[in-house]
């Protein structure tokens, strides 16, 4: 295997982690399914031990709101010698 098959097969393995679907993985990559279908196995099977059949998909925990606003710690409504 060259580098630039390994590197493929690298992305499809974080792709697949990901939660992205092996059959768009397949497109995507240019990697036929049966060639994925292992990694994808290994994955789950590492799931199951690690987080006993439960992962970060099945909390349901409905939309997260995520914000990039960097929070120095200062509230401008608190009085400065608190």
């Amino acid at each position: 295997m060259n580098h630039t098959d390994k590197a493929k097969m690298d992305a499809a393995k974080r792709m697949l982690k990901g939660k992205i679907d092996i059959e768009e993985v397949s497109q995507i990559m240019d990697i036929p399914v049966a060639t994925l279908v292992p990694i994808k196995e290994e994955i789950e099977e590492e799931v199951r031990k690690v987080y006993g059949n439960t992962d970060a998909y099945d909390f349901d925990m409905g939309k997260v709101l995520y914000d990039n606003f960097n929070d120095p710690g200062m509230n401008p409504d608190m009085p400065e010698d608190e």
